[in-house]
């Protein structure tokens, strides 16, 4: 290989980097004032537009039932909702939140996909079903193409993340990434919310304790 082909990998690499730079969001929240992280004023989801929402089971859909009572479905007026295939709780919780909205005026959308990782399943494996699952979300996200997420915590979501990252990355859309972790995680991150530390635009906290271990987050007490 010549120093010009050399050259040009280098070139290449150094580019890219500068890009994953430029779009990553843990780097545009580091360069926020602290006080305006604190006082809520990161990136906010946009008016008007399809909000996405990605749902989990048990005490994930539990939360993000309570978070979305505070969402004014009047300014998100489109809403698509991402479930997991077996995930017949989630199901009922969103046919519980739609039935008092008028559905001639509002759309709303339901995507079922598989799980990306199931309770007890080694983590070797749970491989190849991450990827089966990130199949379909880029086919969900690329068919709806959603304006902002919103979530909390399932494992799905960080697959859902990484598409709207990726979306980013190559300049098709700016997807705005909303975190909200988990009320029960008052010390540790879950694994969902130590890697969405770095992809969501906007990560969300509800112990301070975890806003002193981690000072890009944005700390906001009994938001469920």
């Amino acid at each position: 290989m010549s120093w010009i082909h050399v050259l040009a990998v280098l070139l290449c690499v150094v580019l890219l980097v500068l890009r994953v730079h430029a779009v990553l969001p843990v780097f545009s929240r580091a360069r926020q004032p602290t006080s305006a992280r604190r006082k809520g004023k990161a990136a906010r989801l946009p008016a008007d537009k399809k909000l996405c929402i990605v749902l989990g089971s048990g005490g994930h859909t539990a939360e993000m039932t309570r978070l979305l009572q505070g969402v004014d479905f009047d300014r998100y007026s489109q809403r698509m909702y991402i479930v997991g295939d077996t995930d017949l709780l989630s199901l009922d919780q969103i046919g519980v939140l739609e039935a008092p909205r008028d559905s001639s005026a509002e759309q709303y959308t339901v995507v079922r996909i598989p799980r990306s990782r199931h309770v007890g399943q080694s983590y070797t494996s749970s491989i190849f079903s991450s990827l089966h699952c990130l199949l379909y979300v880029l086919r969900a996200m690329l068919q709806n193409r959603p304006d902002a997420v919103l979530c909390n915590g399932p494992a799905n979501c960080v697959l859902v993340g990484l598409v709207a990252m990726l979306s980013r990355l190559l300049a098709l859309k700016h997807i705005p990434v909303v975190y909200v972790e988990s009320f029960a995680r008052v010390r540790s991150l879950s694994l969902s919310g130590r890697i969405m530390y770095y992809i969501a635009d906007r990560f969300v906290v509800q112990w301070p304790g975890l806003r002193e271990k981690y000072p890009l987050a944005e700390y906001i007490p009994h938001l469920v």
